[in-house]
């Protein structure tokens, strides 16, 4: 006789596809006619900008163009000046299936990028880029639970895990019109960069409430004549209501903000002169929301009446799921041997990589940032300068956990100060987003059969005496003599499961 069973199912993020493709950047470079000549170049620079990404027939699409700039001092005037080109890319990966419920997750890193002059107009690119893609998908733990039965005795375990209840994602885009005000116009833009930052997330029925910051910060030349350059920094909010089924107020969230592509044009028309400026920017965002949820598994089952049949099924599950934001404060030398500093042109950092290990409750991350500069010497020669700075901290967490997972990482903001005339101190703020949870390793009753051709030999007497040692588990003296464990514990005036003491026990054999 086999034994009814309930099933309940728990979710949680599996990685459906987590791969890599290396897509290579080759083209010839031509500077326009408006653009002077090249003199030295300073830096080289591959930002990748993901356009489209979608699952169909199987496989999975991305899209986008990799932009190469180049920094450069010209050879008329010697002033800082940049041109850049793109080259589409389109990548596909893949699958085995469609999952039903998903999220495509993409980022990418510069391996590398080379360019060789061939005239003073020019250039020959050759570079390479990493593209990073996973699906991560909703998948179920299958835990079960045994009907009532007279003659089974079940030993149960209360659990709670988290069980993944929402997964969404949503691409959207920003423009905003830049007012550039108390600062001279702008010329011609140089670099820039786009970064964004969750500032609050809230959670009602099957909808999130999404604020967050967007910052641009541009270096410009304000006149061609004189070269000077004048940087913009400008933050501005953006809001966002993501449609997410299955989202309560009280779930857990980890949520990821990434800028996907963004352009930045100054509005060329008699009335703006070079005051206004346009920022285009796609964003994509997703949720992982996990909830709560309390099981009360079988560790193990027997029959009073018959031997049994039974099997167990290993099972993983997470509880606790947190995610935290770390803000950390780095500081470092940089020393330029053989070169002077007059004056420091522009300083910022790119790929922010982190990497995070556990151990008894501590998270330590370990973090690269390459620091970037350029540089003005007492002969107004300009240069170009890259270090990698090492970061490791531990960030204090007032609560255990067993697992760590990165979410997110940004470099908030870069200063520096000159020590002397080749000396620069960094001081980096970072801000590192961790998923924090705990992994369950379980080894529950799945599948029970009575036997009903062995009954369990009993005595006949009503009560057996039992000389129990200290620490035996009642529960196990029960199995031994095919007995209720209730009945056991009931006749013995028994708290404990298991046994603080050494005597003797009064064993019911009904």
């Amino acid at each position: 006789m086999e034994y009814n069973l309930s099933r309940h199912s728990v979710g949680y993020c599996g990685r459906f596809l987590d791969t890599v493709n290396e897509q290579l950047v080759d083209f010839d470079l031509t500077l326009p006619d408006y653009c002077p000549d090249i003199e030295k170049i300073l830096k080289c620079t591959l930002v990748p900008k993901i356009y489209t990404r979608s699952i169909s027939g199987g496989q999975l699409t991305v899209d986008g163009v990799a932009v190469v700039r180049i920094l450069y001092c010209d050879s008329v005037r010697h002033h800082v000046r940049s041109f850049e080109q793109s080259s589409p890319f389109s990548a596909t990966f893949s699958l085995k299936s469609t999952p039903q419920q998903y999220i495509v997750v993409c980022d990418t890193k510069c391996e590398y990028i080379n360019c060789r002059a061939l005239s003073p107009r020019k250039l020959v690119i050759h570079g390479a880029f990493s593209l990073y893609a996973k699906v991560l998908c909703k998948e179920t733990s299958d835990f079960y639970s045994f009907d009532e039965d007279s003659d089974l005795q079940t030993k149960l375990k209360d659990i709670t895990v988290s069980d993944l209840c929402a997964l969404c994602e949503e691409q959207f885009s920003v423009t905003e019109d830049i007012t550039v005000s108390n600062k001279p116009p702008v010329e011609s833009l140089l670099s820039y960069d786009v970064s964004v930052e969750i500032t609050d997330l809230k959670s009602i029925s099957n909808k999130l409430m999404l604020s967050a910051e967007l910052t641009l910060k541009a270096m410009y030349l304000s006149d061609l004549d004189s070269g000077n350059i004048e940087h913009i920094s400008y933050v501005f909010p953006v809001s966002k209501i993501i449609d997410c089924d299955g989202i309560m107020e009280d779930t857990v969230n980890v949520p990821k903000l990434e800028v996907m592509s963004y352009d930045l044009h100054i509005r060329n028309d008699h009335l703006n002169d070079g005051s206004l400026l346009s920022l285009d920017v796609k964003l994509s965002f997703c949720d992982i929301a996990y909830m709560n949820k309390t099981l009360n598994i079988i560790e193990d089952a027997y029959s009073t009446s018959y031997k049994t049949e039974k099997k167990h099924t290993v099972a993983n599950a997470f509880c606790n799921h947190t995610c935290e934001t770390f803000t950390h404060i780095a500081k470092s030398t940089i020393k330029l041997d053989g070169m002077s500093i007059s004056k420091v042109l522009n300083i910022y950092s790119q790929n922010l990589r982190v990497s995070e290990t556990v151990s008894d409750s501590q998270l330590d991350l370990s973090c690269k940032a390459n620091v970037c500069m350029l540089i003005e010497d007492a002969k107004s020669d300009v240069s170009y300068i890259e270090r990698s700075v090492d970061v490791d901290f531990k960030p204090n967490v007032d609560h255990t956990f067993t697992k760590a997972e990165f979410n997110s990482a940004k470099v908030h903001s870069v200063s520096f100060r000159l020590v002397d005339d080749s000396t620069v101190e960094i001081r980096l703020e970072l801000k590192i987003s961790v998923v924090l949870f705990d992994a369950l390793s379980l080894n529950p009753v799945t599948y029970i059969k009575a036997l009903e051709d062995k009954k369990c030999e009993k005595d006949d007497c009503s009560l057996i005496l039992y000389f129990a040692d200290k620490g035996e588990s009642v529960w196990d003296i029960s199995k031994m003599y095919s007995t209720k464990n209730e009945l056991l514990m009931s006749e013995n005036s028994l708290e404990n499961s298991v046994l603080d003491k050494s005597q003797m026990l009064l064993v019911p054999t009904e």
